[in-house]
């Protein structure tokens, strides 16, 4: 006998079998909560994430789609395309200038519903890299500010590299929540 046909016998006993086996079930509605029928649950906030991967060339991939994933049980409000692509480019931007190593991407939304995207990285942050956050140099950088991220870079708390964080708003109540990006 196969493993397939094991699996399916275990999976799927007689039908005499699991009638008697079987004790009736009945779902009962819950009672423990009052949820209106249109209305929305409301996102828990603080809320953060962590993820941490050897630096190689599959990271970006990773990231952007833990991300995704992330983004959608944070219920984070504000455009998420955006803020996936934001953080492809900035793990991109890691595993292209630091080599080796582990980067690790943190998702963070506070009370406000601002997400913060930090992505620490063992490269000690130097002046050329105020230089890159002020808009001087890359494109990688350049699209984070595009699509309504605000760029900084502080000392990684472990005391070896740096960790670059970005912040966005969630969208206004007028605002819209889609970017445009032309290229520079």
């Amino acid at each position: 006998m196969n493993v397939q046909m094991v699996s399916a016998a275990l999976a799927f006993p007689p039908a005499g079998a699991r009638a008697a086996e079987a004790p009736d079930l009945v779902a009962e509605p819950e009672t423990d909560r009052e949820v209106d029928a249109g209305q929305e649950p409301t996102p828990v906030r603080p809320q953060s994430w962590e993820r941490s991967w050897r630096i190689e060339a599959c990271v970006p991939r990773l990231a952007r789609l833990h991300t995704r994933t992330r983004l959608g049980v944070m219920a984070w409000s504000g455009n998420r395309n955006s803020a996936v692509r934001i953080i492809t480019e900035v793990v991109r931007n890691a595993v292209d200038h630091v080599g080796k190593g582990i980067v690790q991407l943190t998702l963070s939304a506070d009370e406000d519903d601002v997400l913060f995207i930090d992505v620490t990285d063992p490269r000690p942050g130097d002046e050329n890299l105020d230089e890159v956050l002020a808009g001087g140099q890359g494109t990688g950088l350049w699209l984070v500010r595009q699509l309504g991220g605000e760029a900084s870079w502080f000392p990684a708390k472990s005391g070896h590299g740096k960790t670059i964080r970005v912040r966005m708003q969630p969208p206004s109540e007028t605002g819209s929540t889609t970017s445009r990006v032309e290229a520079p």
